[in-house]
């Protein structure tokens, strides 16, 4: 799975990649992928959510940065993403996959529409534009 087939499914099919709807799991399983594949699909994103947060240069982690825009005192309330209400979930993992597809375009990868896709993009793969894949998968 790539980067556009991961938001695709985290977009579309939510539920058949996380048990429930907390914020905080979804930026788990973003970050479990990105950590499998050697943080080479998030590489950028970082400074790119800071940017377009408002936050240029800030040390601050990506996740928090999202979070911030709905809970401004996330920081100071001594809380984390896992502690955000339930409620919140649905809508800041939707931010979530709106920036990341916001990146992926910005970077010139083509997004997922249709299920349908997936298969397409998997067959234009090339050595100077991977998959997204772990060596051997």
């Amino acid at each position: 799975m790539n980067l556009p087939e991961l938001c695709f499914h985290l977009r579309h099919r939510r539920r058949m990649y996380l048990p429930d709807d907390r914020y905080g799991t979804a930026v788990a399983f973003v970050e479990g992928y990105n950590s499998a594949l050697g943080g080479a699909p998030l590489a950028g994103f970082q400074e790119y959510v800071a940017g377009r947060t408002g936050q240029t240069g800030s040390p601050v982690v990506w996740s928090y940065l999202i979070a911030e825009v709905v809970v401004p005192d996330i920081l100071g309330e001594g809380g984390g993403i896992g502690q955000l209400p339930v409620e919140l979930g649905n809508a800041l993992t939707d931010r979530m996959l709106d920036l990341l597809e916001a990146f992926l375009v910005d970077r010139g990868e083509q997004l997922i529409s249709h299920i349908s896709d997936i298969s397409a993009t998997r067959a234009v793969a090339t050595p100077d534009r991977p998959t997204g894949r772990a060596p051997g998968s």
